[in-house]
């Protein structure tokens, strides 16, 4: 009975996610200038910007990012959307993370037209991927956004979902440590087939907890590199782990965003159930020997999160 329910659990977690994430996409303003060229989008950018506001996101992963979006579009004039563009948005970071730059100007004017999109249709875009890990420091440096924002979950929150969504569950056939030419391989090879510092053999022998927690603490590890060379009165770091279904919290931070929520307690707390989902999120159970081996790479993963959190803005009560 047990399984039963647990499987039920899951199925209909399973239906209402892919529900709300298909009603969160089509309220997505439309990219109207994705076939203008470069020249245009930058013109068109320019000028509107004086008198717009942008705002950047990023993280290693699973930290809330669809849920803080979800509430801040209850704001008049805001649009913000996460992972807009995941084929492109995937191959930038993969490239990245290869120190390959060739991709950066036209993933740049890709993002630009997404931009001047939402301020067409409000004064407010927030724009949001995972896959900004690697070249955020560039992402900042050309489109200069008001402020940039970092999602920080907890290490065990972020492998806890990142097992469930069966990050690495099966050995790899290629050498993470090489860079491969674009072949179309979609979002979930570029996503996730990084560049580790770590070669196929060595990753293939570490189990999927280990090679989810080497993804981790590499991931945060290159945010914070890209951090300390920005402007730290520019950054706002979001702490999933305190902030959730914590109104004072998450009013705080929008406040500091210089935007005004205007949901009252009770229906923020309602924002929870369109974006969290059971099967995401349910325990994961690890041997002694999977504990043991990522250990190392939870303690690095906690090093730079404590670091993180120390040098810059992080309290929001």
């Amino acid at each position: 009975m047990k399984k039963f329910i647990e499987k039920n659990n899951y199925f209909f977690s399973l239906l209402k996610f892919k529900f709300f994430n298909r009603q969160f996409r089509k309220t997505k303003p439309n990219n109207t200038y994705i076939n203008f060229d470069k020249i245009k989008i930058q013109e068109i950018y320019n000028l509107k910007k004086k008198n717009k506001i942008l705002f950047l996101q990023t993280q290693v992963g699973r930290g809330g990012a669809k849920w803080i979006m979800d509430i801040l579009n209850t704001i008049e004039n805001v649009k913000a959307y996460g992972e807009r563009n995941p084929d492109q948005e995937s191959y930038f970071r993969y490239c990245n993370s290869h120190n390959i730059y060739d991709f950066n100007e036209n993933f740049l004017n890709l993002i630009k037209s997404e931009i001047i999109s939402d301020w067409d249709n409000g004064g407010v875009s927030y724009v949001s991927s995972p896959y900004f890990s690697h070249g955020i420091e560039y992402l900042f440096k050309e489109l200069q956004p008001k402020k940039l924002i970092i999602l920080v979950p907890s290490a065990n929150r972020l492998m806890n979902s990142l097992f469930n969504k069966g990050w690495y569950k099966e050995k790899i056939i290629i050498n993470l440590d090489r860079y491969l030419k674009k072949k179309k391989l979609g979002n979930h090879f570029y996503g996730r087939m990084i560049n580790l510092d770590i070669d196929k053999e060595n990753f293939n022998l570490l189990s999927q907890a280990g090679r989810i927690g080497l993804f981790m603490s590499q991931c945060l590890k290159t945010i914070y590199n890209q951090l300390k060379k920005i402007d730290k009165s520019k950054i706002l770091i979001f702490r999933l782990d305190e902030a959730d279904q914590n109104y004072n919290y998450c009013k705080n931070f929008i406040k500091k965003l210089d935007l005004n929520l205007d949901l009252n307690e009770s229906e923020f707390l309602k924002y929870k159930k369109r974006t969290a989902s059971y099967h995401e999120n349910k325990k994961i159970f690890l041997s002694v020997k999977e504990k043991n081996e990522i250990k190392k790479f939870i303690n690095q993963y906690n090093f730079i999160e404590n670091k993180i959190l120390s040098e810059f803005d992080s309290k929001h009560l």
